[in-house]
């Protein structure tokens, strides 16, 4: 199948094409390393495993009110929200305006009064609010040509995230494996900061999504029958049993695990 470069441009210093493969368009960064992809029959739904194991906060919060994006990109979640829930205040934050402007040009990025897209650093955005516990879901992706950005993954932008964050909210991450010692460090800031804490290691992929709040807010997922399974899966479109079974895996010991299997 014939790839097509329909854009190419750079910001400092960095190449970023647009390409089309198919029914699939991807942003790449450096010439190989993908960004983001999106189905062009189905804007909306998430292209990639990693992005779609980032919606596993819904299996807490099905019905979200306020939302912020830490590291638009092309604007995967930013779609998908939005579209399942039209009515819900989305902030979106990126500090590359040549993304955000593909985003809009090439991704589909929604126009609405509900969606406000920020060019800058999230850590600045979130020191500048004066608003306190307001975000029901909090997500960050941000990655930077060294990795896990250090201004977004620290301990200072975690605890303006539990600021912002509403009493009963949800932060997902996005964290890669792939460097340990880096990943051990922003594991152990997260840890010192958050109570409740579970680990996605996404399948066959470097990503780990990291769920943290407060209290025992996370404890739910791995309850959930099959019954509210089958209803989410088939509101969204996502395999959430998948989600819960990488849930249980890694985030329940062996006593929890040989007791879920005798009840």
């Amino acid at each position: 199948m014939e790839r097509k470069t329909i854009h190419r441009s750079h910001w400092q210093n960095q190449l970023i094409e647009v390409v089309d493969h198919g029914n699939t368009r991807s942003l790449y960064f450096g010439g190989h390393v993908l960004q983001s992809s999106m189905h062009l029959s189905t804007p909306h739904k998430l292209a990639l495993s990693y992005t779609r194991f980032m919606a596993s906060p819904l299996l807490i919060d099905d019905e979200p009110e306020k939302i912020l994006v830490v590291g638009v990109g092309a604007g995967s979640l930013v779609r998908f929200f939005h579209h399942h829930f039209p009515d819900a205040r989305i902030d979106g934050i990126d500090y590359s305006s040549e993304v955000i402007d593909l985003a809009r040009t090439h991704f589909h990025l929604p126009v609405s009064p509900n969606v406000a897209i920020h060019c800058g650093g999230g850590y600045e955005f979130l020191k500048r609010r004066t608003e306190e516990h307001n975000y029901d879901l909090i997500f960050v992706d941000a990655f930077d040509t060294a990795g896990m950005s250090r201004e977004i993954y620290s301990g200072a932008f975690f605890e303006l995230c539990l600021d912002h964050l509403a009493i009963s909210g949800i932060v997902c991450l996005n964290l890669w494996s792939g460097d340990q010692s880096r990943m051990e460090e922003v594991a152990m800031e997260i840890g010192t900061r958050f109570d409740s804490i579970l680990e996605l290691p996404v399948p066959q992929r470097g990503n780990v999504i990291c769920l943290a709040g407060r209290g025992d807010v996370l404890s739910a997922i791995v309850d959930l029958d099959s019954a509210e399974l089958a209803r989410l899966q088939a509101r969204f479109d996502l395999n959430f049993r998948e989600m819960v079974r990488v849930c249980r895996k890694y985030n329940l010991n062996l006593f929890q695990r040989i007791s879920r299997y005798f009840s």
